[in-house]
């Protein structure tokens, strides 16, 4: 008995090493999972959960709460090869998916659907579909940074027209069958994901360690990103994103037959002329210039051209049983060639690329081929902040380059900031309303300093301003009126600066 006791005993530690050897074996090849339990508020609150995604290990659904949009939304989540919760930070890249039609967002369509890859695409759980095609599963090995992709339940997608904008209450009524509701999707990005992405993961949160990317009405996305949120990129990538939504005659009509600033608050382009202006990434090119942000922009060719025919992506999905998708990637490279100089003329680092594919079809491609290697040495060599920079918005509420502005006036216009010092001791603004202002954080708490501000008549004016106790100067300034120019209209120059009657430039002493 003590003999076969004693076998047993060591059978059993045997047995006890080996499975804790295979168990430890089996785990080796998984990354570290995050603890939610661990996260401080207000993510504790909002019901954080974390899954894995199919079969893959490094694929994990991120489900949550969100305040901002009042319901729970889902986020996949690919982590790369090597990825641990200790050591290194990593960068991360947010990627945007396109379109989703509110009307064909239901299950019961999806076998009628997926006969057409742009149908598909924008059909029932679309957000999951579009992320789905670029395959970010198969460069974990090469993608030395997480990618992160909002509104994938494969169910529903919420950000079905929103662009990845703040919308507002629409005043007008829903044109249905393609209305969607608003939505404050930047917002959402920027108080809420980034953030709770950052806190989960062992994530980077600096400027140098984040990009964005996005395909179709995301690539639009993507380029307003970078051009509104300069200071939080430090590359955007656009796959078959449109430059220019605004003034375009030939797809000007489709943007907004479909809705897409409509369904976010802002009416018609004949209506609300500033407001599409001042989200059409065309009119924002001049916030990207001298900054240190490289932008990638691709399209497909239709497959098309008879040269395309054979190309692995043509033959996967051909341009004739993909009706929708070729078209509608015809009418994208028709834009892409018409703004191939317009980043590279104003010195934009811009990466162009075009590959033979429908709408969608090589986007595992441009991925794999453009994007992994355009991210990595962007996130391996860091970013420059710029001494000075021009900025322009319609947005009467922003942060950027340390600064914040509050713009009150009765008319949306471009509100622009020129010639911006870094250090917060210069600039020069032009616009109409009154500007509520908070330099960067560069002065001595509660210190007083002289601010001259000078009209283009020469006048100037000089007060007293005391640094609050984050070193930071609140000022004031009145730029007087609205411009002469109706801005109701739609006889804004696109690319010409709007200056009030009288700019007014600020020095700090």
């Amino acid at each position: 008995m003590r003999g076969i006791s004693r076998i047993a005993i060591i059978v059993g530690v045997v047995a006890a090493v080996l499975t804790t050897g295979l168990v430890s074996f089996a785990a080796a090849g998984e990354p570290s999972r995050p603890d939610v339990s661990a996260l401080p508020g207000p993510f504790r609150d909002w019901g954080v959960r974390l899954a894995r995604h199919g079969d893959d290990p490094k694929v994990l659904d991120l489900v949550f709460n969100s305040p901002l949009l009042h319901r729970r939304i889902t986020n996949r989540v690919n982590l790369p090869a090597g990825y641990a919760t200790d050591g290194k930070r990593w960068p991360v890249l947010y990627y945007l998916h396109g379109t989703v039609v509110p009307a064909l967002d239901n299950p019961a369509l999806r076998p009628v659907l997926n006969n057409d890859l742009l149908a598909k695409e924008i059909g029932p759980g679309g957000g999951a579909v579009q992320t789905d095609i670029f395959e970010f599963g198969s460069q974990a090995d090469r993608a030395h940074f997480l990618v992160v992709s909002p509104d994938t339940d494969p169910g529903e997608s919420i950000c079905q027209t929103c662009a990845w904008i703040d919308g507002r209450p629409n005043g007008l009524p829903g044109a249905h069958p393609l209305t969607a509701r608003e939505l404050p999707m930047d917002s959402y990005l920027h108080k809420e994901l980034y953030p709770l992405v950052e806190a989960l993961f062992h994530a980077r949160a600096d400027r140098a360690g984040r990009a964005v990317a996005g395909f179709s009405m995301g690539g639009v996305a993507a380029y307003l990103q970078g051009m509104l949120h300069p200071d939080r990129y430090a590359l955007a990538a656009s796959v078959s994103g449109l430059l220019d939504v605004t003034d375009d005659p030939v797809l000007r009509p489709a943007w907004e037959g479909i809705g897409y600033w409509r369904d976010q608050g802002y009416g018609t382009g004949a209506t609300n002329s500033p407001d599409w202006h001042g989200r059409n990434p065309r009119d924002l090119v001049s916030n990207l210039v001298g900054i240190d942000l490289p932008v990638l922009s691709s399209s497909g060719d239709g497959c098309l051209p008879p040269t395309s025919l054979l190309a692995p992506d043509c033959r996967r999905y051909p341009a004739a049983t993909n009706p929708g998708a070729g078209g509608g990637e015809r009418l994208i490279a028709y834009q892409y060639d018409k703004h191939a100089r317009t980043l590279r003329d104003r010195g934009i680092a811009e990466t162009r690329v075009q590959y033979p594919g429908v709408h969608g079809g090589n986007n595992h491609r441009v991925y794999a081929q453009d994007i992994v290697p355009l991210a990595n040495t962007a996130f391996d060599r860091g970013v420059k902040t710029p001494e000075r920079f021009n900025y322009r918005t319609v947005i009467t509420d922003f942060s950027v380059w340390g600064y914040n502005f509050e713009v009150h006036r009765a008319h949306p216009e471009f509100l622009e900031v020129t010639s911006a010092r870094a250090d917060g001791r210069a600039l020069t603004l032009h616009g109409s309303g009154v500007v509520q202002m908070l330099t960067p954080d560069n002065f001595h708490p509660d210190q007083t300093y002289h601010v001259i501000a000078t009209s283009t008549d020469g006048t100037s004016s000089q007060r007293s301003v005391r640094a609050n106790h984050d070193g930071r100067l609140p000022i004031r300034v009145d730029l007087g009126r609205a411009t002469p120019l109706d801005q109701t209209t739609d006889q804004i120059p696109r690319a010409a600066p709007l200056p009030s009657e009288r700019p007014i430039h600020l020095e700090v002493h």
